[in-house]
C-alpha cells in the first residue's frame, strides 16, 4: 500500500474489550395489598440503577401489564432507559422469603432491549413518581406478563411479610470498552 502525498502512512492501534458484568437489584414493595388497587396496566417502577454502565428500572404491574384485561397475575419487566440504545442482556426475576432466599423464581432469559427516554423526574428534589400506564412508551423491555397468580402468591404466605413482597431481578450484560493502544498521526510539516 502506499501513502499518497507525503510518502508516509499514519499508524495506529486500538482495542475492544467485552466484559461480563452481573449485578441485581432489590425491589422492596410495602403495602403490598393496596398495590392489587391499581388498575390493569398502570405500573409502578423501581429507581433508576446501573448495570454495565447502562442504566435500568424495574416495572411492577400489579394486575397485570394488559390494560384491557382482568389479569389475576403480576407482571414484572425490566426497562433500559436512555437515548438510542439497544442491547442484549440476561435477565431473571425471583421472589425472596423472610430469610432473602429465592423462593420462586422463573428461568433466566435473555433479551433484547431498546431504550426508552424518560423524563428525569426522580433527580428532582421531593418528587415522587406517579403511576404509569403501559401504552405511554416505546415499548415494555423484556420480562414476564403472568410471573405469578394472585392466589398462587398469597397461598404462599412465606412471600408475604408484614404486607411486604421483595423482587429480585438479576442482569447480566456485556460491558464493552474501546480504547486506543498507539495512535501516531503523520507529522504534517
Amino acid at each position: 500500500m502506499s501513502a499518497a502525498g507525503h510518502g508516509r502512512l499514519s499508524r495506529s492501534a486500538s482495542s475492544i474489550v467485552a466484559k461480563p458484568v452481573n449485578g441485581f437489584h432489590l425491589l422492596r414493595i410495602d403495602g403490598y395489598s393496596q398495590t392489587k388497587t391499581v388498575l390493569p396496566g398502570q405500573k409502578l417502577s423501581s429507581q433508576h440503577v446501573t448495570f454495565g454502565g447502562y442504566s435500568w428500572r424495574i416495572n411492577y404491574y400489579p394486575n397485570g401489564r394488559d390494560p384491557s384485561a382482568e389479569s389475576n397475575a403480576m407482571s414484572v419487566y425490566l426497562q433500559l432507559i436512555g437515548h438510542n440504545q439497544r442491547l442484549q442482556a440476561r435477565y431473571k426475576f425471583s421472589l425472596l422469603d423472610h430469610d432473602g432466599v429465592a423462593a420462586y423464581e422463573l428461568p433466566a432469559e435473555t433479551g433484547s432491549f431498546t431504550s426508552v427516554a424518560y423524563p428525569d423526574v426522580d433527580s428532582l428534589p421531593g418528587s415522587r413518581r406517579l403511576v404509569q400506564t403501559a401504552i405511554d412508551e416505546q415499548g415494555p423491555g423484556c420480562g414476564h406478563d403472568d410471573f405469578i397468580g394472585t392466589e398462587e402468591l398469597e397461598r404462599r404466605e412465606h412471600l408475604i411479610r408484614d404486607d411486604s413482597i421483595l423482587l429480585r431481578c438479576d442482569v447480566g450484560v456485556a460491558q464493552i470498552e474501546e480504547s486506543w493502544l498507539a495512535r501516531e498521526e503523520p507529522n504534517n510539516s
